[in-house]
C-alpha cells in the first residue's frame, strides 16, 4: 500500500514539473501595440464610469434664451446683407471684404455663380455653387 501511495506522489509531482513556463507580459490596454482588441469595450466603460464631467442640462426656459438668440442673430445677419446686396437684390459677381474674410462671388454659366469664402487670418476657404438646380458645397486650403 505504501508502494503505491509511493508511486502515486512521484506521478503527480513529475506532471507538475513538466507544466511550468515562463511568463510573459501582455497590455492590456488595446492602444498598445500587441493589446488585445477585446478589452475595448471593457476599458471603455470603466473610463466612462470614471468620467465626471457631463453635458449640462439646460431649463426650458434656457433653451427658450437660446432659441431666442438664434433668431436674433440669424434676424441681424439677414438685415446685414439686406445692406450690403439691397432689398430684393440678387448677388453680384464680385468680390466682398469684410474684417476677417474675404467673399468672391463668381459667375460661372448657365445661371451657376460660385461663393468663395477666405479667411484673412488663416487662408482657409470654403466654396459653394449657387444654381437653380443644385447645390454643391466643397473646402478647400
Amino acid at each position: 500500500m505504501l508502494a503505491r501511495c509511493g508511486l502515486l506522489m512521484t506521478g503527480l509531482l513529475a506532471g507538475f514539473s513538466g507544466s511550468a513556463t515562463e511568463l510573459v507580459y501582455a497590455p492590456i490596454n488595446p492602444s498598445f501595440v500587441g493589446g488585445n482588441p477585446n478589452n475595448a469595450a471593457g476599458l471603455l466603460a470603466i473610463a466612462g464610469a470614471q468620467n465626471s464631467t457631463h453635458a449640462p442640462t439646460l431649463t426650458p426656459l434656457q433653451n427658450f434664451n437660446n432659441a431666442l438668440q438664434q433668431a436674433i442673430l440669424n434676424r441681424l445677419s439677414s438685415e446685414t446683407l439686406t445692406a450690403v446686396f439691397g432689398k430684393g437684390s440678387t448677388l453680384v459677381p464680385g468680390t466682398y471684404d469684410t474684417a476677417g474674410y474675404s467673399i468672391s462671388i463668381q459667375d460661372m454659366g448657365n445661371g451657376t455663380l460660385q461663393v468663395t469664402t477666405t479667411d484673412k487670418s488663416t487662408g482657409a476657404q470654403v466654396s459653394f455653387n449657387i444654381s437653380s438646380s443644385n447645390l454643391a458645397v466643397s473646402s478647400g486650403p
